[in-house]
């Protein structure tokens, strides 16, 4: 049989086979490919929306912190390098334990730059609400609009961040929180905000009470409390006495740190420290800056400038005491040694200038060492002042004067005087002193001319202060009448921070014009002259003329510096003492001698040939230098 031939469908079912298995093929590949590119941007954007890698303060400071021409010599990104020391302060803000950072410190460590470099952590990594208080408006408001804001606009990490028109010098706000400014000056610059950082800068420049409320430091910690384990309280200040807010804060912290460096010749690790700079102090400061060094106090090697950037660099802190548990707060302290803008021998030339100026000192005990001042001034005694009579005779000028001023404290029946003279480095000594019984009396004494040590050259007083404490109207009469010599004074009874302050008394008489009364910050100018007191005779300190009675010592040392219940310093009157008047007629005599501008007397050559003697006429009318009618 024969069968009839059919078509054959294998080749067709074969090729339809082939072309499907390439279409799959083809689809699996895209189908691939567009998988691969959607796990792609699904890692983009997960990599996007992921948190980024935690950095500390000083690691974001060197990567975006930028510092321009107008804020460093040297512009570009934040070196940790420079200032290796700052790092754990910095980084201090990352710490999981520590609630409060203590920063005792000089000028010239890198300090406000610190702070910047926090705050634009804060700003950048970590937004949260942030307080910073400074000791006045003033002070805020410089600090804010020029340093913080410059630095929030000119660098390209807070674009998009810093909300620069929605913000004021006292408030700045960004994404995420804001940076609340405050006056220690105002009790209501540090209520109604709660905060979990909060800064305060040179704390001891701040009063120690705000207004009738607390301590602004207490104030401030208050707007912290609703933080509890995430707060941060950073206080840094150069020190002023050993009563100020930052040396109280810095011996109660849990753990006080030093920063110690190695010695480049024998590796031991070391205090930069103040003892071991080498120099003549008794050589002209121009000549001790290019010759101080330091020398390490284990190889005594002499050790210079250009080894300090590796010895910063190899330092570390170490803590100075022992503390069980965590600490809660940490405390650091650093001098200007440190300072890779401060060499040994700028640092002695600055020592050179103020050792005999007891003001001056101060400063560089403060703003220099990183120390708080500690004078023996609190106590005077009779017998050191006793001891600081020099050879020239009372009533004689001594050579080296060039102003005279007076002092006059008045009383109900009678008016107790002192003239003083005064030299360069603001040397003073006792000329002379008494009581007067009446106006006239004062008039006749001021007016005196008194004679110097050459016999030849003669003096008078150009200025002199009453006090308005006593027959307040019939001063404000006299010092009308002597305009331009005699001036009112009367001590401050409030803190102030400048010496004087002028104010306005208007005349109860028609067709007078107003007179202006001097507020004298009585503790200041006391506390100058005691410190004084601690100078050798000479240059810079505080002299008696030869015939000073002791009974004069016991009056200038009647008071005493204490500390009141609400912290506050000054002098009081001893309970031993009779009799303070002559203490109070040399401030004036000294306050007045600041009105005219005593300080910036400057040494005179003398010149040692022979005065000519006048003419026998020439002498006629030699005045009689009265007796001081002075009782005790």
């Amino acid at each position: 049989m024969v069968m009839s031939e059919q078509p054959s469908t294998m080749p067709q079912e074969t090729e339809e086979n082939s072309l499907s298995s390439e279409m799959l093929e083809s689809l699996a590949a895209i189908r691939k490919k567009q998988e691969d590119v959607l796990e792609n941007t699904i890692n983009k954007t997960l990599l996007a929306l992921a948190p980024e890698e935690p950095m500390t303060v000083s690691e974001w400071a060197a990567e975006y912190r930028y510092m321009g021409k107008n804020e460093t010599s040297r512009p570009g990104l934040w070196r940790n390098e420079l200032v290796p020391y700052l790092v754990d302060i910095m980084d201090s803000l990352n710490s999981d334990s520590v609630e409060q950072i203590t920063f005792l410190k000089p000028t010239q460590v890198g300090g406000t730059e610190c702070g910047i470099n926090i705050l634009g952590y804060i700003i950048a990594q970590a937004p949260c609400r942030v307080m910073y208080v400074l000791p006045n408006k003033d002070a805020m408001e410089d600090f804010s609009q020029d340093r913080l804001q410059k630095v929030l606009i000119s660098n390209e990490c807070f674009k998009g961040k810093y909300a620069a028109g929605n913000s004021k010098n006292a408030m700045l706000r960004y994404a995420g929180g804001f940076c609340k400014f405050g006056s220690a000056q105002s009790p209501t610059d540090l209520a109604s905000w709660s905060v979990p950082v909060i800064v305060l800068d040179e704390i001891d420049k701040f009063p120690k009470m705000s207004g009738k409320e607390a301590s602004p430091l207490k104030l401030a910690e208050e707007r912290t409390k609703n933080w509890a384990g995430k707060k941060k309280m950073f206080f840094w200040s150069t020190p002023t006495l050993k009563t100020g807010h930052i040396f109280k804060l810095y011996e109660s912290a849990d753990v006080r740190y030093e920063y110690r460096v190695p010695c480049p010749f024998c590796g031991e690790m070391q205090p930069l420290a103040w003892k071991y700079v080498k120099f003549d102090a008794h050589q002209p400061a121009t000549v001790v800056e290019h010759n101080a060094y330091y020398e390490c106090c284990h190889c005594h090697e002499h050790i210079t400038d250009k080894d300090k950037p590796d010895m910063l660099l190899g330092g570390r802190w170490f803590p100075l005491n022992e503390c069980d548990g965590q600490p809660r707060s940490v405390a650091y302290g650093l001098n200007s040694l440190y300072s890779p803008w401060v060499t040994f021998g700028k640092m002695a030339a600055e020592f050179v200038r103020s050792k005999n100026d007891p003001l001056l000192l101060m400063n560089f005990v403060n703003s220099w060492l990183g120390e708080p001042w500690e004078s023996k001034s609190a106590v005077m005694d009779a017998d050191i002042v006793i001891q600081h009579k020099t050879d020239c005779p009372m009533y004689v000028v001594p050579e080296w004067c060039q102003l005279l001023t007076g002092g006059v404290d008045v009383q109900k029946g009678y008016m107790y005087w002192k003239i003083d003279c005064w030299g360069p480095g603001t040397t003073c000594q006792t000329l002379a002193y008494g009581k007067a019984l009446n106006w006239d009396e004062l008039e006749q004494i001021m007016d005196t001319t008194w004679k110097g040590e050459d016999g030849v050259t003669q003096y008078q007083v150009c200025i002199y202060g009453i006090d308005t404490g006593y027959r307040t109207e019939e001063v404000y009469d006299y010092c009308w009448r002597h305009q331009g010599v005699a001036f009112p004074v009367k001590g401050s009874s409030t803190q102030m921070a400048a010496y004087l302050r002028p104010s306005n008394i208007e005349p109860k008489m028609p067709g007078r014009m107003p007179l202006q009364l001097w507020i004298v910050n009585t503790d200041q100018y006391k506390n100058e002259i005691a410190q004084r007191l601690e100078n050798p005779i000479g240059r810079g300190s505080w002299m008696l003329n030869r015939d000073c009675s002791l009974e004069f010592a016991e009056q200038i040392t009647a008071e005493h510096r204490i500390i009141d219940d609400k912290g506050h310093e000054h002098w009081v009157k001893k309970t031993s003492a009779k009799q303070n008047h002559l203490l109070d007629c040399s401030v004036y005599a000294f306050a007045m001698a600041d009105l005219v501008n005593m300080r910036a007397l400057q040494d005179v050559i003398i010149d040692s040939t022979p005065a000519v003697q006048p003419e026998p006429e020439q002498q006629a009318g030699e005045m009689v230098i009265p007796e001081p009618q002075f009782e005790i």
